[in-house]
């Protein structure tokens, strides 16, 4: 009963909060596109397009199975997107920008990147913590369209498939350290994209006041105490926001579609298998033992 206590709570489905993910879209797009065109690499337009399409089934899943209370809905520039129409945009503005802020910070952390490279990644992160505090900023005190549970059964299933899952694959991939490194991006989005908005109120763990006794009457939510509402706020960044998106990640790079970066030293270094450097050593060591032979 205790875990069923607590719900997250949104009060900006509509005000401002989409406007401002779409300005992060597009930001996102044009660095996607910058590395593309003039690099060219395609990555990360690549997972730009992963993060959007899951983020997409997600909330189609969270729809249809009613996970969320009231008539849950979104608004784009004071236009109340249709119920079937609002995980595309959810989709698009979310996800996109997660999966591809994400994979740059592992990107950049595999290559032990300088400085000098971090700088346009710490400028989006810095753009994106503007934006969740003027969201912030517009939507505390405003009515709340609807609260989720935060452990309700489907979904930590579903996030306990997806961590283990990803963790076989990369496993197997000899990629845990950037798995690892893509968990930390996540995380690194999540506190910048949902702290300001639960510093601001907008975005919060709340607790049932006045439940409903009939079908016409609406559930009551106040603030959770703040030592839990601390821990599960906490919990929600290190499990829902961040390792329930390994997929993001994990799908495409099975596939093969991307890849992270080995360190750079000057020159593009090529990554050898376990195979063939054994190969490379025991050639050495016949050429060594018989140096007149070819």
């Amino acid at each position: 009963m205790f875990a069923m206590e607590f719900w997250m709570i949104r009060t900006f489905d509509h005000a401002g909060y989409y406007e401002t993910r779409l300005i992060l879209a597009a930001i996102s797009l044009v660095a996607a596109c910058y590395f593309a065109y003039y690099k060219p690499d395609r990555r990360f337009l690549l997972m730009f397009a992963s993060g959007a399409v899951l983020q997409t089934i997600t909330e189609y899943v969270l729809l249809f199975r009613v996970l969320r209370t009231g008539d849950h809905s979104i608004s784009v520039f004071n236009e109340r997107i249709p119920s079937l129409i609002g995980p595309v945009v959810q989709g698009f503005t979310e996800g996109g920008p997660l999966a591809m802020f994400a994979f740059w910070f592992a990107d950049l952390r595999s290559s032990r990147a300088r400085i000098t490279h971090w700088l346009p990644w710490i400028t989006l992160g810095v753009a994106i913590a503007v934006l969740s505090f003027v969201a912030g900023s517009v939507a505390r005190n405003q009515p709340i369209p609807s609260a989720r549970p935060m452990f309700a059964s489907l979904p930590i299933f579903t996030i306990t498939a997806v961590i283990f899952v990803s963790l076989f694959i990369a496993w197997r991939k000899d990629a845990l350290s950037g798995l690892a490194n893509y968990y930390a991006g996540m995380l690194v989005f999540a506190v910048l994209s949902y702290e300001p908005l639960h510093l601001m109120g907008a975005r919060y763990i709340g607790v049932l006041s006045n439940p409903p006794t009939g079908l016409q009457d609406a559930a009551q939510f106040v603030a959770a105490p703040m030592p839990a509402q601390a821990v599960v706020m906490l919990l929600s960044h290190l499990y829902e926001a961040a390792g329930g998106k390994l997929h993001y990640f994990i799908i495409p790079f099975a596939l093969g579609l991307v890849s992270l970066k080995e360190r750079e030293y000057g020159v593009k270094r090529e990554r050898y298998s376990t195979q063939h450097l054994q190969d490379l050593a025991q050639r050495g060591w016949r050429k060594k033992s018989k140096p007149f032979t070819r």
